[in-house]
Parts: C-alpha cells; structure tokens; sequence
C-alpha cells in the first residue's frame, strides 16, 4: 500500500486517482455520482478507458480491496498487467452482494410488518427502532447499491403493503446516496419511505383492493389517507421532516394532486420523490387493480408524467440511476432466449452482461453467463441484442425464486 493511500477500514482504501490500477474495485467517488458516466454506486476498474474517466473526474476515490482483483502488499503503481475477467464475475459479484445486504433487508422488512400489524392494534410506532433499522440499510447500501437495487425488484404475491413500503424507502435512500445527499437527508428521506402509506391501514380493505374504478365518494375517503398518516405519525412522535415528506407525497406540480392542491415548489422535496418513487414500485408490482408494467414501462409513464405529475428534475435523476437495463431485470434477446441481466458496461450500455435461462423456445436451460459486448460477428457488430423487458414471471421465471437460488449458489435457474 503506498503512503499516500489511507486507511479508512480493513477493506476500503482512500488514494489519489494516479494510484488507481485496472482491476481495482472503486466503491467512493469524491463527488456525486450523478453526472458521471457510472451507472452504479461501486464498479469495477475493468480497462484503462474506465481508468482514465475515473481520473479526469476525481482526485481521490476509495477503493474496496475485498473486491479488487490486485494484490496491496506493494504500491497499486507496481501492479502486474490486469487480469482478464470472466464472464461470471459479474454473476459472482451480484451473488456476494445479495448474501451481503440479504441480512438487513430480511430484518427490516420483519421489523415493517411487526411495526404496521402493531399499529393496526392501537400500539404506537417507535420513531428510534424504526430509525435504527434506516441506519443499518444505509450502512448496507454505501458498499451494495447494486445488491440493494436487485432486492428492490423482488416481489411477492402476498406481502405487497410491506414490501412496497421497504421498496420505496430503499429506492429513496439509493437516490439519496446516488446524489450526494447529506446522510441526515437520506435517513430522513428513508424513513418517510417507510411509513408514507400508514394511513391506508383506516381505509378499507377492499376499498383498497377494488379492481374497478373508484367512485366519487371512494375517491374522496381514499384521498383522506394522507391526513390519516399524519394522524399516526405525530400520534407516534416523528419528526416534522418525516411528516411533511409523508403528508405531501400525493401532491404534483401542475398542483392537481392531494390532500392541499400544494404547487411543485411548496412541495418539499422528498414528498417530491417519494411521490415518483411511489408510483415507480407499484406499477411494477402485483396488483389486482392494475396491470403489472416492465421496468421500462414504468420509467416511460414516469417520463411523460414530467413537469404535470411528476418533478421534472427528480424523474430526470432517477432514469440516469436506473439506466436503460438495471440489474435484476428480465429481458428477451434477439435470438429468442430469456435472460436475467447481472451486469452493465458503462461504455456499452444497451449490451449488458446476462444470465440466459431459457432457450428461444423459452425452455428451462442451464444458466450461461455472457457478455453482450464481447458477442460479435465477422463484421464486429454484436450478434445479440436485448430485444424487449419483461414482467416478473414472464416464462414462469419469478425474481423471488432466481435471487434465492442465486444466494444459496444454485447454479440453474429453473
């Protein structure tokens, strides 16, 4: 390790960007992430194109030495030449990353359902329990933005209410991270993540379940769901900021949301994002009233909403973190077959890395990993390319059951 590199922990290094080497695993920039060409907080040095954006951008990253493929016994200078990476490294590091942060996901979203079956009760919510658990994530999440992101797009059939509010609060804290926020702010942010729906537990259930449009008189006691959660929340003792973010969420900038009509700018900004947020994670669930869209669906209904129901600016931020195929999604390629994407190149942006899973007849197959960039033909121009998004499920193939397997290290996805 050279002197001019500090230790900040046993497995982050902080050096100046002239010390960086092709095989080292950045997991800090000294600036925010948005406006840089890196999709994901945390990436792999893989060629010298990669090394030289990082050192025009930066003067000194941190780099995490677990997940480097250099040796730091000597200066990061004298390295050997870099090694070729295989096709499953991506793989392998998704994998690493999910058994990582799998922990804290688990625990909080058991804490969320205790915390919300509790309040149906009558029993109040402990504001420093609940603050304690947004802690932990954001510790998960600074070295496993990917790994996050993933578990954010597993969904299940049966705990929709939970997991939609665990999914919104980590998609808020992601955003934060990926903009540089303060960590005050992203916890704030976080936690209103959590608790903006808590006023939905006084609606009835199959008011909240009705697969046909509202009437009149439904629309008005569903819109009364943000008074409720205020009801609750200052009942329970949070925090102003936690209390506007959740109050607001539901209000737009053409001011035609609820409960107040506010206009963009008497919004504040976490209601702002929550409320993208919000929508963002429902329309890629299950829901018996509405069609479950693709990621990519999700992000066009985002984009045309700008400016009318949606800021403008946060939807901008959020489509350059989510790229055009976040990891965890499911895609179908030109030739037919069904894969799970694992992996980005930052320079190739519409070729990701993919797991295949399903041959053109949409069969079970064993998994093969490859990289779309390095998949040519005599021409030089790629032979496959992402063909279209699907919905979880598509094919019978359900996030929920590939991550699992992917965690307990199967190497199939059936």
């Amino acid at each position: 390790m050279s002197q001019y590199s500090q230790r900040l922990s046993d497995t982050t290094l902080r050096m100046p960007v002239a010390l960086l080497q092709v095989g080292m695993f950045v997991c800090r920039l000294d600036r925010p992430w948005l406006g840089t060409p890196f999709l994901m907080q945390g990436f792999l040095i893989e060629n010298r194109d990669m090394l030289h954006q990082v050192q025009s951008l930066c003067s000194q990253v941190c780099v995490d030495t677990r997940k480097s493929l250099v040796k730091f016994k000597a200066r990061p200078g004298k390295t050997q030449a870099p090694p070729t990476l295989p096709a499953s490294f991506d793989r392998d590091m998704a994998q690493m990353g999910l058994r990582s942060v799998l922990p804290t996901y688990t625990r909080t979203l058991k804490h969320v359902k205790e915390a919300m079956r509790g309040l149906s009760k009558g029993h109040p919510l402990n504001p420093d329990t609940l603050g304690k658990h947004v802690d932990e994530c954001i510790t998960a999440l600074i070295d496993n933005i990917p790994a996050i992101t993933w578990l954010s797009r597993v969904k299940s059939h049966d705990d929709y209410t939970y997991e939609h509010a665990l999914h919104v609060s980590l998609l808020c804290m992601v955003f934060g991270i990926h903009c540089g926020w303060p960590r005050d702010e992203v916890r704030t942010v976080g936690l209103a993540g959590l608790l903006f729906d808590l006023g939905k537990l006084r609606i009835p259930k199959s008011l909240l379940t009705k697969p046909g449009p509202l009437t009149e008189t439904e629309w008005q006691l569903f819109n009364e769901h943000p008074k409720w959660t205020r009801y609750l929340l200052e009942k329970s003792g949070f925090g102003h900021d936690v209390i506007a973010a959740c109050y607001y969420h539901h209000e737009r900038p053409d001011g035609q949301g609820y409960p107040v009509h506010k206009l963009a700018g008497q919004v504040p900004l976490s209601a702002r994002l929550i409320h993208i947020l919000d929508a963002f994670d429902a329309m890629i669930s299950y829901r018996p009233y509405a069609q479950q869209r693709t990621v990519y669906d999700a992000i066009r209904v985002l984009y045309k909403g700008r400016a009318t129901e949606f800021d403008s600016a946060l939807v901008d931020q959020f489509i350059e973190l989510m790229g055009v195929y976040p990891i965890g999604t499911l895609v179908e390629l030109s030739s037919g077959e069904v894969a799970v994407v694992i992996g980005q190149n930052h320079d190739a942006r519409l070729l990701p890395k993919i797991a295949v899973v399903r041959d053109r007849n949409k069969q079970p197959v064993s998994e093969r990993v490859v990289n779309l960039k390095h998949l040519t033909g005599n021409d030089g121009l790629p032979q496959f390319r992402v063909k279209t998004m699907l919905h979880d499920g598509s094919y019978g193939i359900f996030m929920q059951d590939y991550t699992r397997q992917l965690v307990l290290g199967n190497q199939a996805a059936r």
